[in-house]
C-alpha cells in the first residue's frame, strides 16, 4: 500500500477544518499522512488541528505566504508516493483515496482526474442544493487525432483538489504552484502538467465536496489585478492547447476570456470596491479594449439569452451600459 501525502493549506478556516480532517480520517484507505500547513493563520485553526491525536497528522506552523506557497511547502515535505491537494473548508467521500489509487496503479498513471459535488450553503450553513460534476469521457490522448476537449472538461481540469498526482512526476519536472498568484493558481499549476503528458485519464465518479458559501461569496474583496491574472491563465491554456492541437481551441479560449471579463466586472462592482462609479466605468472601458478580448469575442458561442446580451455589450464596447447594469444588480 503506497503512502499518500494529503496537503491541507490552512488560513482562517477554524469553522471548517475539523470536518475536513475528519473526512480524511474516515477514508477506507489508511496509508496516508495529512500535512496541515498553518499559513500564518490568526484564528484557532492551529489549536483545532492539534486537538486531533491521530499520528498520521503532521502540523506545520509557518509565516503567511499565501495558498500557493503553503501548498509548495507541504509538497517539499511530503513523504508519500502520491500527492493530494485538498482545501480545508471542503470535505471528501470516504472512498476517494482507495478508488483513485487503484486506477493510478492499475494504469500506471502520473495523475488521475475525478468528479466533484458543488454543495451550496445558506447563511446558516444549511444545504440549499447539490450539483454533481463528473467526467463524461474516460480519457483524452495527445497523439490519437485531435482531442475534442470541451469547456465542461476544461472546468474539471482546472482544479487541483480533484486530482491525485504521482510525486515523482511532479518533482522530476519541477512542477509547483506559482507563489503570490491566487484565484487562477490551480490552472497555472495543471496546464504545464497536461502539456508534458501524453494522456489525461478520468474517473467518472464524484468524490470531492466543494462548498459554495453564499455569505462568504458576498464578502469577496476587490482585486485590481484580476484581469491580469486571467490573461496569464489564457496564455497557459493556449500553450497547452496548441501543444496538444486541441479541437475547437478558439471556442475554449474565447469562453475562458469571456469568463474572465464577467468575473472582472463582478469584481469591479463588488461592495468592497470603494471607487466612484465613474472610476469603475473607466476600468470596464479599459477592459473592453483589451486586445485578446477584441480578437476572441467573435469565437464565443452564447448558450443563453444572457450570454447573447453579454456578448453584444462586449463586442460593441458598450462599457457605460454594462457599468450601469452591473451597478444595479450588484
Amino acid at each position: 500500500m503506497p503512502k499518500v501525502s494529503i496537503i491541507l493549506p490552512c488560513y482562517n478556516v477554524e469553522k471548517y477544518i475539523a470536518k475536513s480532517i475528519q473526512s480524511i480520517l474516515d477514508q477506507t484507505y489508511s496509508n496516508f499522512e495529512i500535512l496541515v500547513v498553518i499559513d500564518g493563520s490568526p484564528d484557532n485553526t492551529l489549536a483545532i488541528a492539534q486537538s486531533f491525536t491521530d499520528k498520521r497528522i503532521i502540523i506545520f506552523d509557518k509565516p503567511n505566504g499565501g495558498l500557493s506557497d503553503a501548498r509548495n511547502y507541504g509538497l517539499e515535505r511530503a513523504k508519500g508516493e502520491f500527492i493530494y491537494f485538498m482545501d480545508p473548508d471542503d470535505w471528501i467521500e470516504p472512498n476517494l483515496l482507495e478508488d483513485n489509487l487503484k486506477i493510478i496503479q492499475q494504469k500506471q498513471l502520473n495523475f488521475v482526474v475525478f468528479g466533484y459535488f458543488q454543495d451550496s450553503l445558506g447563511y446558516s450553513e444549511n444545504l440549499i442544493s447539490t450539483m454533481e460534476y463528473i467526467p463524461k469521457v474516460k480519457a483524452y490522448y495527445k497523439d490519437k487525432g485531435e482531442p475534442k476537449i470541451d469547456n465542461y472538461h476544461i472546468g474539471l481540469l482546472g482544479y487541483a483538489w480533484n486530482k491525485i498526482y504521482r510525486k515523482s512526476f511532479l518533482k522530476n519536472n519541477n512542477f509547483e504552484f506559482i507563489k503570490g498568484v491566487s484565484l487562477v493558481e490551480d490552472i497555472l499549476f495543471n496546464a504545464p502538467i497536461y502539456k508534458a503528458s501524453e494522456a489525461i485519464y478520468f474517473n467518472q465518479k464524484a468524490y470531492y465536496h466543494y462548498i459554495d458559501r453564499i455569505a462568504e461569496s458576498q464578502m469577496k474583496k476587490f482585486r485590481p489585478d484580476f484581469l491580469a491574472l486571467y490573461k496569464i491563465k489564457f496564455e497557459v491554456l493556449k500553450t497547452w492547447l496548441d501543444t496538444w492541437k486541441v479541437y475547437y481551441k478558439q471556442d475554449i479560449l474565447s469562453t475562458s476570456i469571456m469568463g474572465g471579463i464577467r468575473y472582472s466586472i463582478d469584481n469591479i462592482f463588488t461592495s468592497k470596491n470603494e471607487l466612484s462609479f465613474w472610476d469603475k466605468h473607466k476600468m470596464v472601458k479599459t477592459l473592453f479594449n483589451e486586445v485578446e478580448i477584441t480578437k476572441n469575442i467573435n469565437y464565443f458561442q452564447p448558450k443563453s439569452l444572457k450570454d447573447k446580451v453579454f456578448k453584444f455589450l462586449v463586442k460593441h464596447k458598450m462599457s457605460l451600459t454594462t457599468s450601469f447594469i452591473a451597478e444595479l444588480i450588484k
